[in-house]
C-alpha cells in the first residue's frame, strides 16, 4: 500500500482530501501535518510515496518543503494545491518536479484524475526500476564488476545493493518456468515465497528457467534459522508443483562486491548435493559429508575384497581385510556411529562365508549376533580375524590348481578387454602352452578364450550404448575393436541388431 501525506494548516482542507481518497476508492495509507516543519519531520522519519502539500503553510511553505523533501527523496510524488493561482508559484512547482498543481476549491473529478495520473506513475516507475534493479543483480551474479555498473547506471542509485547481507540459490530438476508460463502464475509464486518465510525481506530474481536467487535483506550471523526457510520452502516447490528443487544457502556478507563470489560458492555446494540420495538442502554438514566419503571408502574395501576371493587372490584378500580393521581399531573417524561398523564387520562376514567357506545359515547369523553384543572393538577383530584367516587358508590351496590359473586369465580378460587380446599373450601372463591353456580354460569354464573375449567384449559394448552417448564407432575402440565394420558385424551376430538399433529399442523399453 502506498502513503500519502496530506500537509495543508486547515483541517477542513485535509477533511476534503481524506473524504475524496475514500469516495474514490484509493487505497492509500493516509497520514496529515498541519504545517511544513511537521510535515518535514514525518518525512524524515518514513518514506512516502505522495506529497500533497498546500502552497502557503505556517513556519515552513509547500515550495520549501518540496525542495528539502527531494534531497532525500528523489523520486516522490508531487501535487501542491492552492487557492493563490499564481502563475510564479506554478513556475516553482514544475521546477521541482511537480507536475500537479490543484486549485482551491477543489474539484473532485479533477482531484481524481491526477490522483490516477500519480499513482499509474509511481506504479510505472517501480516497475522500470524493478526491472533494473534485476538486470543489476543478474549482471552482479555473473561477475560484473560494482564499478562496471556504477559506469552503466549513472543516473541509478546503487545504494540498494547494500542492503543484502545474503543469498539463496534454488536450482530445479526440470524447467520451472514450464510451471509458471502465466504473469500472473509468477506473481502468485512468489507470494507463495513471502508467505511461507514472511518475517524476511527479500528480492526475487529468475536467472534462468531452472534458478532462481533470492537475496535477503534481514541481518543474522546465524546460518540455522536460513537453512529451516529454505525447507520450507523445498517442501512448497515439491507438494504445489512436484518439482524437486536444490537449495544452497549462502553464508552472511556485508558487501555487494562479494555476491559474485559467494554465488559460486552456492553452486559448489549443489553440485555437493547431487551426490546424497535425498539431500535437497546445502551447504552439507561437515560430519555428514564426512561419513558419506568414510562409507564410500568403506565399500570400495568390501568390493576389493569380493574381488579377491573371485579371483582367488589370498594376498589381496588380506591386505584389505587389515585395511579395514586398522582403521577401525585406530579410531579415524569417530564421529562413526558404532552401528555403523557393526553393520559393516556383519557384511565382511557374509562376504566370507558364503564365498568360500561352506555356507551355514545358522552359523553366520550366531556370528553376526555377537557382533552386535561386542563391547569392544577388538573382539569384532578377533572374529573378522579368525573367518579371514579361514578363507585365506582355503584361498592358498586354490591358488595352486588349475581353476586359479583360469581365473586369473578371466580376470586379465576382464580388466583389460579393450586392449589386443589372444591366446599367445594370456598364456605368457600364467607361463603355459598356448595349447594348454586353451584346453584347461574350456574344460573349467565351458567355452573357449575367444568366445570369453568376444562375450565381456559385447556385454560392455551394450553397457557403453545403453548408459552413455558415445558414438558407435568409439565405442567399437574401446571395447578392444579397431576394424569397425567387423565390430558392427560381431555385435550384430551376438545381439541380432545393429548397435544403432539396439540402443534405440532398448532406450525405447527403458522409458516404456
Amino acid at each position: 500500500m502506498y502513503r500519502i501525506l496530506i500537509a495543508d494548516d486547515e483541517k477542513d482542507e485535509r477533511n476534503v482530501i481524506r473524504f475524496l481518497l475514500k469516495k474514490f476508492n484509493f487505497e492509500l495509507e493516509i497520514v496529515e501535518a498541519t504545517n511544513g516543519k511537521e510535515a518535514l519531520a514525518h518525512l524524515k522519519e518514513q518514506p512516502t510515496d505522495i506529497l500533497f502539500t498546500d502552497v502557503k503553510m505556517p513556519f515552513i511553505d509547500g515550495i520549501e518543503l518540496a525542495t528539502k523533501v527531494r534531497e532525500f527523496y528523489p523520486e516522490i510524488e508531487i501535487i501542491f494545491f492552492s487557492g493563490h493561482d499564481d502563475f510564479d508559484f506554478i513556475k516553482k512547482a514544475l521546477s521541482l518536479k511537480a507536475d500537479n498543481y490543484i486549485l482551491k476549491p477543489i474539484k473532485p473529478t479533477e482531484f481524481q484524475n491526477t490522483i490516477q495520473t500519480v499513482l499509474k506513475s509511481i506504479k510505472n516507475n517501480e516497475v522500470q526500476k524493478d526491472f533494473f534493479k534485476k538486470s543489476i543483480l543478474q549482471r552482479l551474479l555473473n561477475q560484473t564488476s560494482i564499478n562496471t555498473l556504477e559506469n552503466d547506471y549513472v543516473s541509478m542509485d546503487l545504494s540498494f545493493l547494500n542492503d543484502y547481507s545474503r543469498i539463496i540459490l534454488m536450482r530445479f530438476e526440470e524447467p520451472f518456468a514450464d510451471k509458471l508460463s502465466k504473469e500472473a502464475d509468477r506473481l502468485y509464486f512468489y507470494e507463495q515465497i513471502k508467505t511461507v518465510i514472511p518475517k524476511y525481506a527479500l528480492d526475487l530474481v529468475e536467472l534462468n528457467p531452472y534458478n532462481i536467487v533470492l537475496f535477503f535483506k534481514h541481518k543474522s550471523n546465524t546460518l540455522v534459522p536460513y537453512m529451516q526457510l529454505a525447507e520450507k520452502i523445498q517442501k512448497l516447490v515439491l507438494s504445489e508443483y512436484g518439482v524437486n528443487c536444490y537449495i544452497s544457502v549462502s553464508n552472511e556478507f556485508s558487501t555487494p562486491s562479494e555476491i559474485s563470489a559467494v554465488y559460486d560458492e552456492l553452486e559448489e555446494y549443489i553440485q555437493d548435493c547431487f551426490f546424497y540420495d535425498d539431500t535437497y538442502i546445502c551447504p552439507i554438514n561437515s560430519s555428514e559429508k564426512d561419513n558419506k566419503q568414510n562409507q564410500e571408502e568403506d565399500e570400495y574395501q568390501l568390493q576389493a575384497i569380493l574381488k579377491a576371493i573371485q579371483y582367488v587372490d589370498s594376498e589381496k584378500l588380506k591386505q584389505h581385510i587389515d585395511i579395514l580393521l586398522q582403521k577401525y581399531e585406530k579410531k579415524v573417524n569417530r564421529s562413526t556411529s558404532h552401528v555403523y561398523v557393526r553393520f559393516l564387520f556383519s557384511r565382511l562376514l557374509q562376504m566370507l562365508y558364503q564365498e568360500k567357506l561352506s555356507y551355514n545359515k545358522e552359523a553366520i547369523n550366531k556370528k553376526i549376533e555377537a557382533i552386535y553384543s561386542f563391547k569392544h572393538f577388538s573382539e569384532i577383530k578377533d572374529t573378522v580375524t579368525y573367518v579371514g584367516d579361514e578363507v585365506i587358508k582355503k584361498i592358498k590351496e586354490a591358488e595352486d590348481s588349475p581353476k586359479h590359473v583360469i581365473e586369473v586369465v578371466k580376470q586379465y580378460i576382464d580388466e583389460n578387454f579393450g586392449e589386443d587380446l589372444n591366446l599367445n599373450l594370456l598364456a605368457e601372463k600364467v607361463y603355459l602352452t598356448p595349447g594348454y591353456l586353451s584346453e584347461k580354460f574350456i574344460q573349467e569354464t565351458g567355452t573357449g578364450i575367444n568366445k570369453y573375449i568376444k562375450n565381456i567384449r559385447m556385454k560392455n559394448a551394450e553397457r557403453l550404448l545403453l548408459s552413455t552417448n558415445m558414438k558407435v564407432s568409439d565405442i567399437s575402440k574401446n571395447v578392444g575393436y579397431q576394424n569397425f565394420s567387423y565390430f558392427c558385424r560381431s555385435f550384430r551376430e551376438y545381439y541380432g541388431n545393429s548397435p544403432d538399433k539396439h540402443r534405440l529399442i532398448q532406450r525405447k523399453k527403458n522409458t516404456t
